[in-house]
């Protein structure tokens, strides 16, 4: 008898751990991308906290391309440095001269 509810004590407390581990809600970023000829207009948004905007020169000259470039390269890079992994990215409207894209970015919580 003391072995089943040994046995049941055990059960129960692995049972209970994955419970705890993800008590958390993750944090979300969602960043919104509005891309056309001449200029990417970034919005970063997270939770209920005031919307980031990004402006950086867009187009199909060299200089344009690598301005585009290092612009997003430094606002993922700050994402993934603050723990962010992206989650999903959503094709949003296609137009002749502009795009605009949708990514979504997560925060697991931490472990203990």
């Amino acid at each position: 008898m003391k072995k089943l509810f040994y046995m049941l004590g055990c059960l129960l407390v692995l049972s209970s751990s994955p419970v705890l581990a993800v008590s958390e809600d993750p944090s979300v970023v969602v960043v919104r991308i509005y891309e056309s000829r001449a200029t990417v207009e970034v919005t970063v948004v997270r939770g209920t906290g005031q919307p980031e905007f990004y402006k950086f020169d867009s187009g199909i000259r060299q200089k344009d391309l690598t301005a585009a470039a290092i612009g997003y390269q430094e606002l993922i890079a700050k994402l993934y440095a603050q723990g962010y992994i992206l989650q999903q990215g959503l094709e949003g409207i296609q137009g002749e001269n502009s795009n605009l894209h949708t990514l979504i970015f997560v925060k697991a919580p931490a472990r203990n």
